[in-house]
């Protein structure tokens, strides 16, 4: 077992065990020290009741686009691919590939986007040495533990940035706003039954003193009911919107975010949601876009952890039960290993 000089905050740890960042205004991992809160929420809000108003209001948002100075990340989904074909013909498009036998690949679809919108398009390779590469400088940088897609997303930044490029354009807040969590959104929660399914890790299986992960749903229910979209809007896309921001800052550039700007002044039909219709709003944009050509179903944006993590035995550190780590899956492991790695980071510069 690991020596320890620093007492941390149950309650940081099982946040982002929970939740995969620090939610809580007021929380820190230590005394004061707790990521930066400040600009998670963009200054211009569109509010937006259908097709016609989203794909106005992204025309307006994209309107200024330089593309000599100005990249998109592109997966294989129908959020991104809608920016690919508002943003200016011949600007740079860059689509991460995850390197691990049975990753998905999402680079396909992306070089088709591209190539109907004109756009000069890059694959970057993503492997497990660029995470024990980057995690340390990108943690310190953000003051916490990583979400799994900053190694990737930083090192497209990257490459963008030695393309002369300063502003990268990303499709992060369509699902938080126009259901694309559609697997959250299929029924009605109460407060502990959407705890039990959302919560990434849950911390009274994994750590020795646990904190009140709870609090951060607590605002979102009546009692009785409890308001899933509400939550995955501010709460969910927060948490997001700082990773991004941090993988993307890291490499010199700044994040624009379209969909982060835009508002939904209708309640979601969820109905149709749960009839199989995500993102109804953004799949009638696509098609107005893109004409007959069938909207791709949300590919989910899966790093191969299964695979990269499947030597590692388990968090070492005192903070931790002693778990059997076969018992959790690869995103659950990332969380672990990312916390137990943080942690010791911490503990060697500061304790």
């Amino acid at each position: 077992m690991i020596a320890t000089s620093l007492r941390y905050s149950p309650q940081a740890l099982s946040e982002y065990l929970a939740l995969r960042w620090l939610a809580g205004a007021e929380t820190a991992w230590f005394g004061a020290y707790a990521p930066d809160r400040s600009t998670l929420v963009p200054s211009r809000q569109t509010t937006v009741a259908n097709a016609e108003e989203v794909l106005d209001a992204l025309r307006v948002s994209l309107s200024d686009i330089d593309p000599a100075t100005t990249g998109l990340l592109l997966s294989g989904g129908i959020d991104s691919a809608i920016l690919a074909r508002l943003v200016p013909a011949g600007l740079r498009a860059y689509t991460l590939r995850f390197v691990a036998p049975g990753a998905i690949d999402e680079s396909p679809a992306a070089s088709h986007f591209a190539s109907v919108a004109g756009l000069r398009h890059q694959v970057v390779d993503v492997g497990w040495s660029d995470y024990e590469t980057a995690t340390d400088g990108l943690a310190l940088r953000k003051r916490a533990p990583l979400h799994a897609v900053e190694v990737g997303l930083h090192k497209a930044a990257l490459r963008a940035s030695g393309d002369g490029l300063t502003t990268l354009i990303v499709g992060n807040g369509a699902d938080s706003t126009f259901g694309g969590l559609d697997k959250l959104l299929a029924r009605d929660w109460t407060r502990e039954a959407f705890m039990a399914r959302y919560a990434f890790v849950n911390p009274r299986r994994v750590l020795r003193d646990c904190g009140d992960s709870e609090r951060a749903f607590a605002a979102w229910s009546d009692g009785e009911t409890f308001d899933t979209a509400g939550f995955l809007k501010v709460v969910h896309g927060e948490g997001v919107t700082q990773s991004f921001m941090n993988a993307i800052g890291a490499a010199g550039c700044a994040m624009r975010a379209p969909y982060e700007e835009l508002v939904l002044g209708v309640p979601l039909d969820l109905a149709r949601i749960r009839g199989g219709e995500s993102k109804y709003i953004l799949r009638e944009v696509f098609r107005s876009l893109y004409g007959a050509e069938l909207a791709p179903e949300k590919i989910a944006f899966a790093r191969p952890m299964d695979h990269w993590l499947r030597g590692w035995r388990g968090p070492e550190r005192p903070d931790f039960l002693d778990i059997d780590i076969d018992e959790f899956a690869g995103e659950q492991r990332w969380l672990l290993w990312s916390l137990d790695r943080f942690l010791s980071l911490l503990e060697r510069l500061y304790g």
